[in-house]
C-alpha cells in the first residue's frame, strides 16, 4: 500500500497494481511496431490530471504530433489532455534540466536505447550507455519522486535489448505482445515491486 496516481487506462492501471507509484521506474518492452509508443502517448493524452513529459529520441516533434492528432480523432478531442509536453532529446543531463523546469507528474522515455550520457564515450544503445543512462534515470526518479516509464526494444529472441541488469534496476517490467494481424494486444507484467505479476491487460 502507498500513494498511487490513478490512470484513465484501467488495463494499464490494473497491471501496474492500481496506478503509478511516485518515484517508480517501469520498463515496457515489445516488438517493433507492436504499439508501445502509441500506448504511452495515448496514456499521456488521456490523463488530464497528470502533467506528462514525453521524451522522444526516435521521432521528431512533428511525427509525435501527427500520431497525437490521429489518436485525438479516434477518441475525440474532449477526451484528450493539453497537459502533455513533448521533448526531442537524447542527452540525459538536458532531459533532467527540462524535468526540473516542468515538474511533470510522469515522464515517458522513448526509448532507453536512444539515450546517452556525457559520463561515457560509448555510442547510444551500447550496453554501457544503456546501463549508465538507466542508473542516472533511476537516481533522479528516486531523488525527486518523479515516476518514469521507459520504452525498451527487444531482440530477435524476444528479450529486452541491453544488459540484463536493466531489468533488475527497474521496479516494474511489462511486456507488450500480440500479433500485428489480430485486433488484440496483451500487456503482461514480468516483474512488479508494487503489485502482482498475475494480472493481464487486454487491448
Amino acid at each position: 500500500d502507498g500513494p498511487r496516481t490513478p490512470l484513465s487506462d484501467h488495463e494499464l492501471s490494473r497491471v501496474l497494481g492500481g496506478g503509478i507509484v511516485p518515484g517508480s521506474i517501469t520498463l515496457i518492452g515489445g516488438e517493433p511496431g507492436i504499439g508501445k509508443s502509441t500506448l504511452l502517448l495515448q496514456t499521456a493524452l488521456r490523463n488530464p490530471h497528470l502533467r506528462v513529459l514525453y521524451v522522444s529520441g526516435e521521432e521528431s516533434e512533428h511525427q509525435v504530433k501527427m500520431r497525437a492528432e490521429r489518436l485525438n480523432q479516434e477518441y475525440g478531442a474532449a477526451s484528450t489532455s493539453a497537459n502533455c509536453y513533448v521533448l526531442t532529446e537524447t542527452n540525459t543531463q538536458s532531459i533532467f534540466k527540462h524535468i526540473e523546469a516542468l515538474k511533470p507528474g510522469l515522464v515517458v522515455i522513448d526509448s532507453i536505447q536512444t539515450l546517452h550520457t556525457a559520463a561515457l564515450d560509448a555510442s547510444p544503445g551500447s550496453v554501457g550507455q544503456v546501463r549508465e543512462c538507466a542508473a542516472e534515470l533511476m537516481r533522479f526518479a528516486k531523488a525527486t519522486g518523479t515516476p518514469m516509464v521507459l520504452i525498451g526494444h527487444i531482440t530477435k529472441d524476444g528479450f529486452i535489448a541491453g544488459p540484463k541488469v536493466l531489468e533488475h534496476m527497474v521496479d516494474c517490467v511489462l511486456q507488450f505482445e500480440g500479433d500485428r494481424d489480430h485486433a488484440y494486444r496483451l500487456l503482461r507484467p514480468l516483474k512488479n515491486r508494487f503489485g502482482s505479476t498475475n494480472e493481464l491487460g487486454i487491448y
